[in-house]
């Protein structure tokens, strides 16, 4: 009898182990299996070959473990009718299954979750011991297996998509692994791709610029005053580009007296680039030409504003501000009573990225002041509320015929109540 509890008690303490296993195998991420290739040993990488034939990995070990718990029932009901007769075969049933459901399969489940990486390691070399022997049985049920989930499930979807990876920055800034502005940044490098000069530019209406026939003497103080680094300059219109002046040139024709040069002598050629051009092309071409400053022009040809490698760089690690700057024109603003204060030109994607909103525009739409354009179908007046089905906007500075400040109340996300706000 004492021999057949411990085939018991070891049967169930195998039991264990296949569960254990099976959830740590199952509960790796693409992340931690990639680690236990580069920098776990040779266990590790074993452990990391074993996750890519997991079909194989389940088979052997769910044959093992079923095996493992037929034995215990079957040793069970055969010592409990030699000793104490069948009509006690249901209690032992009972406990056998409470027994198994605790210990060999709740308990050592939870703890494979929590030190899954260590499990698979140490069940590297025996699971493979294991698929050996066991290859011809788990070869046959694997093919029976992968044959019906064909036919049920399709084609397996492998590939990591943009939306996990940042769902799983979020879960991690949630949980203190990662910080806010860790998740800003990585927001911001996977919405860099999507965002056009156009959402980032300097609008033409706000280009501070010079004409070219004007001369150094005149336009020195205007230069100082404005503070800029480089200046566009144009011909018989504002929207006639035909250089960029760098303030350093001004500059040094001033200390030497020469004062009475034009503009359009001392400009640099400028370059023209599509408003459509996305904002990591643009990053790439500065850098690769050596280049501040690019004027960016519309569909048909005029002036649509101008972009810099500040702008460009802005969208990766947010504003950025001189000494000559309050800091005042800061995208969005946390108020501190459920509202937040919006400048008109934020990109759409940085409002879905800090309120955790989808919101739907044309392709067209690329700033906070156009959807809201687009959604009263009209030029609000300061003092408007335009209600949204992200939230209400309240309209509190205009320039011109452009919203240039707004404050918005978020309506509650049904699918989601975080904002992640740095």
């Amino acid at each position: 009898m004492l021999n057949r509890i411990i085939t018991i008690l070891i049967l169930i303490f195998l039991s264990a182990v296949f569960s254990g296993t099976e959830t740590a195998f199952t509960s790796l991420s693409i992340i931690q299996a990639k680690g236990l290739h580069s920098g776990k040993g040779k266990t590790g990488r074993l452990a990391a070959s074993l996750i890519k034939k997991s079909d194989m990995l389940l088979s052997t070990v769910l044959i093992g473990n079923n095996l493992v718990n037929i034995a215990a029932s079957a040793i069970t009901t055969a010592s409990v009718i030699q000793y104490y007769g069948n009509y006690a075969v249901g209690i032992a049933t009972g406990i056998l299954t409470l027994t198994v459901l605790i210990f060999a399969e709740i308990t050592p489940k939870q703890i494979a979750i929590i030190h899954n990486e260590t499990i698979c390691r140490i069940m590297a070399y025996p699971i493979q011991f294991l698929i050996w022997i066991i290859f011809p049985l788990a070869f046959i049920i694997n093919s029976f297996s992968s044959v019906i989930t064909r036919i049920f499930s399709g084609k397996e979807k492998t590939h990591i998509s943009q939306e996990g990876i940042l769902h799983a920055v979020n879960i991690a800034q949630n949980q203190g692994v990662v910080e806010d502005y860790e998740t800003t940044f990585v927001q911001n490098v996977f919405r860099f791709d999507d965002i056009d000069v156009h959402a980032i530019m300097t609008h033409r209406t706000d280009v501070f610029s010079l004409q070219a026939d004007e001369t150094i003497a005149d336009v020195l103080p205007k230069v100082i005053r404005s503070g800029y680094a480089r200046i566009p300059v144009y011909g018989e219109s504002p929207e006639q580009i035909i250089g960029i002046l760098l303030t350093r040139d001004l500059l040094k024709y001033s200390i030497d007296q020469n004062t009475s040069k034009c503009m359009k002598d001392i400009a640099k050629p400028p370059v023209f680039v599509p408003e459509t051009r996305k904002a990591y092309e643009m990053f790439g071409a500065f850098k690769a030409n050596k280049l501040h400053m690019a004027i960016v022009l519309d569909e048909y040809g005029g002036l649509s504003g101008i972009v810099t490698m500040e702008d460009v760089i802005e969208e990766l690690f947010g504003e950025l501000y001189d000494e000559h700057e309050s800091g005042l024109e800061e995208r969005i603003l946390d108020l501190g009573n459920g509202s937040y204060r919006i400048m008109g030109d934020t990109p759409i994607q940085q409002l879905q990225d800090v309120f955790n909103f989808d919101i739907n525009h044309s392709r067209h739409v690329g700033t906070a002041a156009g959807y809201l354009i687009e959604e009263l179908g009209t030029i609000p007046s300061p003092g408007k509320t335009v209600t949204t089905e992200i939230g209400s906007f309240l309209v509190r500075s205009m320039r011109g015929n452009r919203i240039e400040l707004v404050i918005f109340t978020p309506a509650k996300n049904p699918d989601n109540d975080e904002i992640f706000f740095d």
